[in-house]
């Protein structure tokens, strides 16, 4: 048993050669009420590459054997694949499982077999077809419109890593071009204002916190005794409160407070 393929000839090119051109689109919408906003995307030129050669080829599984003393032959037919099917696919997509498995059944052989036969014999010609498909200007053309996509989503999750889900199409093109400098000037500050925000009901929260922390009308329970620290030390221990105040924040653990409050009360007896 093993495994032959057969050169024919299609009678029609290939259609779906690679399209020419990548094109920015743009895209306005908004609710009502509100200033319209431009969407940059990206589609394909209509213009595709010429694919013109006409070569295809058969997939089969052949088996001769005898019988009553004459030789006879048999043949399971796999697939045809163009000649630029082995560019864009792998023959797999080419014949469907359950009739693949009845093929199997007839002519005794499980599926690594198959694959290791067809393998041996097509190996050799996919590997020339590709070879002479990397000289081609389709497949220049093709490499540069994958690294400009790679490129763009790349750069896309960055920027949106940093300012926040589906904001960088308002701004960019697929190429990275800016088309709309206003709109990127307005994502940078709304940035910073979600900062500041942040850092004022941060900061107005520990105050809240820590006046609860020292005592009733406003008069601290800790101690005030003079502190036996120099002045390096003392450094050490702020850095030691500065961590331990972010780690024990009610905000940021979650309990009620009682580790903050001895926190605190270290601070005093420290003399900080």
């Amino acid at each position: 048993m093993f495994c032959v393929i057969q050169k024919v000839q299609k009678k029609k090119p290939d259609p779906y050669g690679t399209h020419k051109e990548i094109i920015v689109t743009e895209t306005t919408f908004g609710f009502v009420g509100e200033e319209p906003k431009k969407s940059y995307g990206y589609t394909y030129s209509d213009e595709r590459f010429e694919r013109p050669i006409l070569d295809a080829y058969k997939i089969s599984i052949h088996h001769s054997y005898r019988e009553n003393g004459k030789v006879k032959k048999k043949q399971w037919v796999i697939c045809t694949m163009g000649y630029y099917d082995f560019i864009d696919s792998w023959y797999g997509d080419r014949y469907v499982s359950r009739v693949l498995e009845g093929k199997l059944n007839e002519m005794g052989i499980d599926e690594d077999t198959f694959h290791e036969m067809i393998n041996a014999k097509l190996g050799p010609l996919v590997e020339q077809i590709e070879l002479e498909f990397q000289q081609t200007e389709e497949y220049k053309v093709k490499k540069k419109h994958d690294a400009i996509l790679e490129t763009h989503r790349k750069v896309q999750k960055a920027f949106e890593d940093l300012y926040g889900e589906d904001t960088y199409r308002y701004c960019y093109d697929v190429f990275g071009e800016l088309r709309n400098p206003e709109y990127l000037e307005k994502v940078i500050a709304d940035k910073k204002a979600r900062e500041e925000y942040a850092k004022r009901s941060y900061e107005e929260s520990f105050k809240r916190n820590y006046n609860n922390y020292s005592g009733e009308n406003g008069s601290s329970y800790l101690s005030n005794e003079s502190s036996n620290y120099n002045d390096d030390e003392k450094k050490i221990l702020h850095e030691l409160y500065r961590l331990g105040s972010k780690k024990f924040h009610p905000d940021a653990c979650g309990d009620d407070g009682s580790k903050m409050k001895f926190l605190t009360k270290l601070k005093e007896q420290w003399g900080l």
